[in-house]
């Protein structure tokens, strides 16, 4: 049957082609789409890398790397079509209050002038990332929302799918430590999402970050989740958001499993002039226009009004004349007109709809009468038009609201996400690692291997030692011998001053008596003169001349010593220098430095589904080479040497069913083991032998509920949300609950669907 009214919409559409710009830290993506009839498809993909940071980088390498993702991207589009209408992908940094920056936004109205571009839109890259996982999970997200570049991390606080705050910093030792780092710096709530979710766009690293040890002061209820966005995420996130806020839907591999058009969105508008505007604010647009004001495309034609070929009512059970007069008041004979046309072409195909079950059968009946009298509907409409009864406009609008209406009772999705409070459980226990014995729980016994890694480095410090150095005192004395007898004094003998200082002779002598004597005459003693040296280093050696000295053991009265000249020659001061304490230092700091490259390159020596203890077996250094040597003066002290690390690597499903036969006791029948989030780490540890290990092992998991989704979901299909809300908050442990219906329209009844297959449960862990 033809239909005059639809004429007007046969048409040809042409496509919409639409640029996505993602501009990253370190590389540009640019997506070419294709939209027509409200359904978008990729056509066109290219990345190119910046030689270093976007923000480092010059106008003119900017508008290169631009100009070639942009030109290969649309390599693939018809001839003499190219993209103009530009939605940006930018990041966090770049935006305050959501408005782009002074000076990136003169950046991106350069680059629109030169390479003729059309800015509609931007997105900010780690917004659009979470508004994708809400799509994707049914829920926001709370999380750690890390981005990893060659040389930076970016880090985002997302509260609910919001984004709370947002720092980055050059990679310093490892990524895992420079993201603990940074989270030291945000104003951290009372907890952190124990969630964190990294891309990087090629390489996983998600074992790193599982088996970094996070520092005490974060507040992280449990470990966290780590969470590892496949290649092209983010450009993904960038395109299903530009698609939700200007109503398409996406087309192909990339689609989700639900994309809807959101009030609270994060795409934010671009607005002639203000967002494209120069720093004088001059209304100057791109290309010396005007800007585009982003709009909604009408995209919904005849062919998506439900006009399909090949329709057939003769295989519906309901009549016609009944389906008809349904609407209200007696069949008129235009009605039944109407009818008998239908019959004759029988035009109508409906979706297969299972019939097994009674339930099954009643639901398709009541479709069939459903689609009886929408296509009664529709040829009254067109019988009024003929008549110049009812304009286009209004039978458009009328069909529209009928399809809402039919579409919301039979097509009506809902997802119920159930947030639940976890409990913490955790056991410890007295574990042997063994390289010789199997894996039994029983005998708490758990079967790995050794393996070793050696890492060379060096590392210096400024040194604490001090010394003084310096010159001694030298001079010549006299030496007076009033003894009846020679003496003999000895290189080295000791001559001390008044003021208690020491000095040594300089060489060994012998003095003579003096000649014998009566009583009554007067002896003049034997004397000889001899070169000391001060036994101390200063100034403070150097005596005037007339200062006397004792001799040795001996009495003044039988030998002194007296200079004739002043002493001089004697300094001092002080030096540092390098000590033990120095050495001890370095060798500990090189070890440190060395153990994040040495769990990397044990991270490569295992095979899928092995870890590693959380703690080295044991750490030796070997080769050390100090300079300059200890003792010696210096402001620095470097060691180069080499550390081998040791290891014990196991079967992850070994420790999986450890904690299962540990944690699994004492558990409360209404809750279960959320086996994803075992955590584990080691303490204590000893080597028994060259075969075993001794430790503690720490066994830390989470409690979530037991909740029978399939009952649960007959228990509330069709009921209001008020209802569920209240059966679902009797249950333990929850926390909140949040349904949302798909679609939403307004003003209908908040009621879930009767179907099952049509609700969807999600349990979210809080934190």
């Amino acid at each position: 049957m033809n239909l005059p009214f639809l004429k007007r919409f046969n048409k040809k559409i042409l496509p919409l082609y639409y640029l996505v710009l993602v501009l990253r830290d370190e590389n540009v993506q640019a997506i070419i789409v294709e939209e027509l009839g409200g359904k978008i498809k990729t056509v066109g993909y290219k990345e190119e890398h910046f030689s270093t940071s976007i923000d480092e980088i010059s106008q003119e390498e900017l508008l290169e790397k631009l100009d070639k993702a942009i030109s290969q991207a649309e390599s693939s589009l018809p001839e003499n079509i190219k993209t103009q209408k530009t939605i940006f992908g930018v990041k966090d940094s770049w935006t305050d209050n959501d408005q782009i920056k002074k000076e990136h936004l003169a950046k991106l109205k350069k680059a629109s002038e030169e390479l003729e571009l059309i800015p509609i839109g931007f997105l900010v890259i780690s917004q659009a990332i979470a508004h994708m996982l809400q799509q994707e999970e049914g829920a926001p997200v709370s999380a750690i929302l890390t981005e990893i570049n060659k040389k930076n991390v970016t880090v985002t606080l997302l509260r609910a799918g919001k984004s709370i705050e947002t720092k980055s910093s050059e990679i310093h030792d490892s990524v895992p430590f420079t993201v603990d780092t940074l989270l030291k710096h945000f104003d951290i709530p009372e907890i952190l999402p124990s969630r964190i979710i990294i891309f990087n766009g090629k390489e996983d690293l998600s074992q790193e970050f599982i088996s970094y040890t996070w520092s005490k002061s974060l507040p992280f209820l449990h470990l966290p989740q780590i969470t590892n966005l496949p290649e092209g995420f983010d450009a993904r996130s960038v395109l299903f958001g530009a698609a939700t806020q200007m109503g398409f839907e996406v087309l192909g591999k990339d689609t989700p499993a639900a994309i809807e058009t959101q009030d609270d969105t994060e795409m934010q508008n671009f607005s002639a002039p203000e967002k494209f505007s120069s720093p004088a604010d001059e209304p100057e647009a791109v290309n010396q226009e005007p800007l585009e004001e982003p709009k909604l495309y009408k995209k919904l034609e005849a062919e998506d009004f439900g006009f399909i070929k090949d329709i057939d009512v003769a295989k519906m059970p309901a009549s016609p004349e009944m389906s008809l007069a349904s609407r209200g008041g007696p069949v008129r004979q235009e009605e039944k007109e109407e009818v008998q046309e239908i019959e004759e072409k029988q035009e109508f195909i409906t979706e297969d709809i299972p019939t097994n079950t009674e339930s099954s059968k009643k639901f398709n009946k009541i479709l069939k009468n459903i689609l009886i009298i929408i296509l009664g509907f529709v040829f009254t409409i067109t019988k009024k038009i003929r008549s110049g009864k009812l304009s286009i406009v209004g039978s458009t609008v009328l069909i529209l609201i009928v399809l809402l209406f039919v579409s919301y009772f039979l097509f009506l999705k809902a997802t119920i996400t159930i947030t639940v409070t976890p409990k913490i459980s955790e056991q410890k226990k007295s574990v042997l690692f063994s390289t010789t014995k199997s894996t039994d729980p029983n005998k708490n016994t758990i079967n790995g291997k050794f393996i070793s890694v050696s890492e060379e480095g060096s590392v210096s410090t400024a040194v604490t030692g001090k010394k003084d150095v310096g010159t001694k005192a030298l001079g010549s004395v006299t030496i007076f011998n009033s003894l009846t007898q020679s003496k003999v004094l000895a290189k080295g003998t000791i001559l001390k001053a008044p003021n208690g200082l020491e000095f040594t002779l300089d060489s060994s002598v012998t003095i003579k008596a003096v000649a014998s004597h009566s009583a009554d005459q007067t002896v003049t003693p034997e004397k000889v003169i001899m070169n000391i040296t001060a036994d101390q280093l200063g100034k403070e050696s150097n005596l005037p001349s007339g200062t006397k000295f004792s001799v040795g053991a001996f009495d003044t009265s039988d030998l002194v010593a007296k200079n004739d000249n002043p002493f001089s020659g004697g300094t001092k001061k002080e030096v540092t220098v390098a000590s033990k304490n120095d050495s001890d230092k370095l060798e500990k700091d090189l070890i440190k430095q060395l153990e994040d490259k040495a769990k990397e390159d044990l991270q490569k020596q295992l095979t899928q589904n092995k870890i590693l203890l959380s703690a080295f077996v044991s750490e030796t250094l070997s080769k050390k080479s100090l300079n300059p040597k200890i003792g010696d003066e210096t402001s620095k002290l470097s060691l180069t040497g080499t550390v081998k690390y040791q290891e014990f690597s196991y079967d992850k499903n070994d420790l999986i069913t450890f904690s299962k036969s540990l944690l699994s006791k004492d558990i409360p029948s209404n809750q279960e083991i959320d086996y994803n989030n075992i955590k584990a780490s080691v303490s204590d540890i000893k080597n028994k032998n060259d075969e075993e290990i001794q430790a503690n092992l720490n066994i830390k998991t989470l409690l979530l509920p037991k909740i029978d989704q399939d009952n649960l979901t007959k228990d509330l299909k069709g009921k209001s949300f008020n209802f569920a809300k209240d059966t679902v908050s009797k249950l333990p442990q929850v926390e909140n609950i949040d349904i949302k219906l798909s679609p939403n329209l307004p003003f209908l009844p908040k009621n879930l669907p009767t179907r099952e297959k049509n609700i969807k449960i999600l349990i979210k862990i809080n934190g």
